[in-house]
C-alpha cells in the first residue's frame, strides 16, 4: 500500500527531464540533488531529494518548463529519505 501524503507535507521525489542542465542551475532546485545520465545516448537530468511541500514541487516543475526540458517522470519516494543501494 502506498503511503499517504498531504498537500502541505514534505516528501522525497525523483524527477527526470530530457536534456542536460548545467550545474549553475542547481541552486534553483533547493535540496534536490542534480544528476546527469552518462554522455552516451539521450541526455537526461535527474533531480532527487526532499521538497518542503507541493508549492516547492510546483516551483521546480515550473523551472524545468521555463528551461524547455520535457518531463519524463515524477515519482514520489515517500515521507522519509529513500534507502541508498
Amino acid at each position: 500500500m502506498a503511503s499517504e501524503t498531504h498537500f502541505s507535507a514534505s516528501g522525497y521525489y525523483r524527477i527526470e527531464a530530457q536534456g542536460r542542465l548545467q550545474q549553475a542551475w542547481a541552486g534553483r532546485f533547493g535540496a534536490m540533488r542534480m544528476l546527469q545520465t552518462p554522455e552516451t545516448g539521450s541526455a537526461v537530468t535527474i533531480l532527487q531529494g526532499r521538497v518542503s511541500d507541493q508549492a516547492e514541487l510546483l516551483g521546480i516543475l515550473q523551472t524545468l518548463h521555463e528551461l524547455h526540458l520535457p518531463l519524463l517522470a515524477i515519482q514520489y519516494l515517500g515521507a522519509e529519505p529513500p534507502a541508498t543501494d
